[in-house]
């Protein structure tokens, strides 16, 4: 349980913040975020959700190419990408909501945001990730999320 518990110490208080401005659950953007990062093993410029960089986004910057997985054709494959690129955790959490819910592709996701499963899934069918079960990864991290998240998120670390 340390890893968890470190990774929500870690942002739980940025995904607080974040939505209480957004209408957004915090809990839905760190189970996101715990899956996407390895529960904090894999972080890349900030970028907590795998957001890759488009040029069209105004405010999105770049960060160097990297290797990622994708699920292609029925096979995992590794693949560079280039990911944008955040000065903080807060601005990646604020640009994952940007875009679910400027992009019409995740209209029926962002109408769910307060009904977590039912987000994944419709995140999932949206396109958000190439891999298979992306939704069920998802749930599952959050059917076992820890309860006392908030207490964890106050915990003072030695």
């Amino acid at each position: 349980m340390g890893v968890k518990r470190d990774f929500i110490r870690k942002y739980g208080r940025d995904a607080i913040y974040v939505a209480a401005a957004c209408d957004f659950p915090a809990i839905s953007l760190l189970v996101q975020a715990a899956l996407e990062t390895g529960w904090g093993k894999f972080i890349h410029a900030n970028n907590l959700y795998g957001i890759k960089f488009n040029p069209a986004d105004e405010w999105a910057t770049p960060a160097d190419a990297t290797a990622t997985s994708e699920y292609e054709d029925g096979a995992w494959k590794t693949i560079e990408a280039v990911f944008s690129s955040y000065d903080s955790p807060i601005q990646s959490m604020l640009a994952l909501i940007v875009k679910l819910k400027n992009e019409p592709r995740y209209e029926t996701a962002w109408q769910f945001r307060h009904e977590p499963e039912t987000y994944f899934e419709e995140l999932a069918l949206a396109g958000y990730a190439t891999d298979p079960i992306y939704s069920e990864k998802l749930k599952r991290i959050y059917q076992t999320w820890p309860e006392d998240w908030k207490e964890v998120v106050c915990e003072k670390t030695d």
